[in-house]
């Protein structure tokens, strides 16, 4: 019988499906491979999961650690924040101490108050029941800080918790240093505090008025009273 290329081709393609069939029986006969670990690698797999084990303590001890400090520094700095708000209100409170007892300069609203000897003084009368004297001063000085005024000047010369005030002669003597009519009284505090108690029916103002001493009254936007110098009284 002649061989044609045909016949080759339906051969070889037989040839190849057997060797195919013949390997895929023989693979499957072979079942799976199992591998014997020996004991030196299976010592050195132990002690490598120990040591993974014993690293994920040590992490979670470490986190731990972490949360603690930061509440404790997150205690501390509230800690720290209320120490500061309380030394800004020491500090707060010392300068307005500071301010009342005169070591620094003050300013703000309040009022002023004029004293003036009476302009018309009758021949027959006496001198002396027309012209101002250190008790109207007083009397004004005692109703404004009864109002509630920070701080008091004669003046521009600003009084002190120590502070005297006395006729000399036709003057008026403040701390000694003498001041003649007419005595403007500024006083910084809340204006319409301070005016009310002031000009109030029969108060201080309806006083000295019956005394015949001049009084002027006005609400004042600004006031500044210097602080004491050193060695002042």
């Amino acid at each position: 019988m002649r061989l044609t290329g045909r016949h080759v081709i339906f051969s070889l393609v037989l040839f190849v499906s057997g060797f195919l069939v013949a390997f895929s029986y023989q693979q499957t006969n072979q079942g799976p491979q199992v591998y014997q670990l020996t004991d030196k690698q299976l010592e050195k797999d132990y002690y490598y999961r120990q040591q993974l084990i014993n690293i994920e303590k040590e992490n979670q001890s470490i986190r731990e650690d972490i949360e603690k400090k930061k509440s404790e520094i997150q205690k501390m700095e509230d800690q720290l924040a209320n120490q500061e708000q309380t030394v800004s209100d020491y500090v707060q409170d010392k300068k307005t101490l500071q301010k009342l007892t005169g070591e620094l300069p003050v300013k703000g609203v309040g009022v002023e108050i004029q004293l003036k000897d009476a302009d018309y003084i009758p021949s027959e009368e006496n001198v002396n029941q027309y012209i101002v004297h250190d008790s109207h001063i007083h009397k004004v000085v005692n109703e404004l800080l009864s109002a509630g005024a920070n701080a008091i000047a004669i003046n521009g010369q600003r009084l002190y918790r120590d502070s005297y005030i006395a006729c000399v002669g036709p003057v008026v003597s403040v701390d000694g240093v003498q001041h003649p009519a007419p005595f403007v009284i500024t006083a910084i505090g809340n204006p319409d505090v301070l005016m009310p108690s002031l000009t109030l029916k029969g108060g201080v103002v309806d006083q000295l008025l019956n005394d015949n001493v001049e009084v002027s009254t006005q609400k004042k936007d600004i006031i500044n009273m210097d602080a004491r110098l050193t060695g002042e009284r």
